[in-house]
């Protein structure tokens, strides 16, 4: 009988544990939803400096330096 029991028991364990893993996972996706629309925002701003940086140096003529030279 008892070696029944202790089988159970191990399939309660078990469960509890994923059950706990199943509520991390949630709290996970939960949290990355939360930041999706802030990453998106910093992803496009970085997107548009880059763009701007970019375009401020067109017409900078660079070829007075050589490769590895400082100024």
């Amino acid at each position: 009988m008892e070696a029944g029991a202790v089988g159970l028991a191990s399939v309660a364990a078990l469960k509890g544990v994923l059950s706990s893993w199943e509520e991390r996972l949630q709290a996970v996706r939960d949290e990355c939803e939360q930041l999706k629309g802030t990453l998106l925002t910093v992803a496009k701003e970085m997107g548009e400096t880059e763009t701007a940086v970019q375009r401020s140096f067109k017409g900078v003529d660079g070829s007075a330096v050589k490769a590895g030279e400082k100024r």
